[in-house]
């Protein structure tokens, strides 16, 4: 029997690398690249942070996931009952230039690997020196659930998976990528 291995990552957003000047090339056939799933198509939530403004930032990027009909994320009143953590902070001692991270805890499996716990930040030091619209903290939220979901950083310039755009948002191939990451739970 396989050995089940715990391991715990951070993925990160860079703030100097968020906007549309790219030198990547893209294709409509780019796949956002995916790393896991959980176990679950139910995935539940609390959102930690204690500002107002923020929260309802995270509630635009949980409707914008919902809406895609592959997952359903569900609220919890303690984070102890949560899968994902969500969250601001003024400033982030390890990650001063992001502007937004996320942890995540899976078990290595040998054809895939499950999430068991995330925890996604925004910076708001960052979001706010670099003048950072409510659609574009709300992308980057997005993009930092997307990381909690299970998915990469993708190539396409159109996908909010991208590190250097800011200004996407969800994109079809985001949507291709979150179900045949949880194909195995629709069998």
């Amino acid at each position: 029997m396989f050995k089940l291995l715990m391991k715990t990552l951070t993925v990160v957003l860079t703030a100097g690398m968020m906007t549309t000047l790219t030198s990547q090339s893209s294709s409509a056939a780019t796949i956002t690249p995916t790393w896991g799933h959980w176990q679950s198509l139910t995935i539940t939530y609390h959102c930690a942070s204690t500002s107002a403004y923020y929260r309802s930032v995270w509630q635009g990027a949980i409707r914008q996931w919902n809406n895609t009909g592959v997952v359903h994320l569900w609220a919890v009143p303690t984070r102890q009952k949560a899968d994902i953590e969500l969250t601001s902070a003024q400033s982030i001692t390890r990650a001063q230039i992001f502007a937004g991270y996320t942890d995540y805890s899976y078990y290595k499996q040998p054809h895939d690997n499950r999430i068991v716990s995330a925890k996604s930040t925004l910076n708001r030091g960052v979001l706010t020196g670099y003048h950072y619209t409510k659609a574009q903290r709300t992308n980057v939220a997005t993009h930092e659930l997307g990381h909690a979901l299970g998915l990469s950083h993708s190539q396409d310039k159109h996908s909010v998976m991208n590190a250097t755009n800011r200004y996407a948002a969800i994109s079809a191939q985001d949507r291709v990528a979150l179900r045949g990451a949880y194909a195995h739970q629709r069998a």
